[in-house]
């Protein structure tokens, strides 16, 4: 992954491989995730990263069993501000958020958490395009 470069991610389009509970935390695992890639002195790259991991520390016990699959809609709410539909990777807050999903296949999963860290996993990568 390049060092210099800078990555938004939105929760629309976006694919959920995985969700594991360990403790009170939630660890929302992305098999890709839409994005844009900046580097400094560039024009604006839209593409996809894999390998991306939300961590909702001290999450409320919420029915995770409908997240997986392509995601419709998302939004994160950091206290009471305006939901965010984007974020940097990798970011972190130590704030209490929710985190709205909505999976292609089922209603909206609210999500509460008193902090949240979004991070690449171990080979994480950036593609312009998913196909083979």
């Amino acid at each position: 992954m390049d060092a210099q470069a800078e990555f938004e991610m939105e929760f629309a389009d976006s694919e959920i491989r995985q969700t594991l509970w360990r403790g009170d935390d939630l660890h929302v695992i992305f098999s890709a995730v839409s994005s844009t890639r900046q580097v400094p002195g560039d024009t604006p790259v839209n593409g996809f990263l894999q390998g991306v991991e939300l961590v909702l520390q001290r999450c409320t016990p919420a029915a995770t069993t409908t997240l997986f699959g392509r995601v419709r809609a998302g939004s994160l709410r950091v206290q009471c501000q305006s939901p965010q539909l984007r974020m940097s990777v990798p970011s972190r807050w130590e704030m209490p958020l929710s985190l709205e999903l909505e999976p292609a296949q089922s209603g909206v999963v609210v999500l509460q958490a008193q902090a949240m860290e979004c991070h690449f996993q171990t080979g994480g990568v950036f593609r312009e395009s998913l196909f083979c």
